[in-house]
């Protein structure tokens, strides 16, 4: 009987021994705190800095807007011209260079070339200025010789002008004149390509010279050379050996 007990006490005490265990392996699980999990999203460096600093203005769904860009106007300044620059620009909304008004007086234009033409005159190029022209003045310094073209041209003759005196340029509209762009008259200088070969035509000639004396020499020399033997060789008929005739 005393055995019996003892076993069914070790049943109980097995019996407790494996609920105890059942309940440590269960129970940690509802003390731990629970995981978080961290979603990292990896972000491009990599921008121009530019674009970072341009802000958009928000538009309204179905709205399109354009934005034009005006571009410069085919416009050379030293090239003779059908059409001014201005009226080119309210054609076509293309930009010219810094245009002042018509209210404004002109800059001075740019004066390129004094050079002496094939007529005889006194030829003058110039660069139209920025500013909106109807004329254009060339005289000489002292206001003399004074002659007036058209905003389109970009050229002119002045005749009569001595060599070292003063042409000059002015660019005029119904505010009034620029000021005057000046350049001294010098006097043509030679063409050095049409010089040298001057040069070159001039040696080649004097050798062509020096090649015919030369031949006319031989030539004479080698004459003289054919008489002299010719004139030894004939002797005097009336001659003999013994005297006698």
């Amino acid at each position: 009987m005393l055995l019996v007990s003892q076993v069914m006490s070790l049943l109980l005490l097995l019996l407790c021994v494996m609920e105890l265990v059942c309940a440590t392996s269960v129970t940690p699980s509802v003390h731990q705190p629970s995981l978080t999990r961290v979603r990292i999203i990896e972000v491009d460096d990599d921008y121009d800095e530019e674009n970072s600093k341009t802000t958009h203005t928000p538009q309204s769904p179905g709205v399109t807007t354009s934005r034009v860009i005006r571009r410069p106007c085919d416009y050379d300044p030293c090239v003779v011209q059908a059409t001014p620059c201005d009226k080119i620009s309210a054609e076509t909304g293309c930009l010219c260079p810094g245009l002042t008004g018509p209210e404004e007086r002109p800059e001075a234009p740019e004066l390129r070339e004094v050079k002496l033409d094939r007529s005889g005159e006194v030829f003058v190029h110039w660069c139209a200025p920025r500013s909106i022209v109807t004329h254009y003045e060339v005289s000489l310094k002292d206001g003399s010789k004074q002659l007036v073209f058209s905003e389109y041209l970009r050229n002119g003759s002045l005749p009569g002008v001595k060599v070292g005196e003063m042409v000059c340029v002015a660019a005029g509209n119904k505010a009034g004149l620029s000021e005057k762009s000046c350049a001294r008259y010098e006097p043509p200088q030679p063409d050095q390509a049409a010089v040298s070969a001057g040069i070159i035509a001039g040696c080649v000639g004097f050798l062509l010279l020096l090649l015919v004396l030369a031949v006319v020499l031989w030539r004479r020399r080698t004459c003289r050379k054919e008489r002299m033997g010719d004139a030894e060789g004939l002797g005097n008929p009336s001659y003999t050996n013994d005297g006698a005739l």
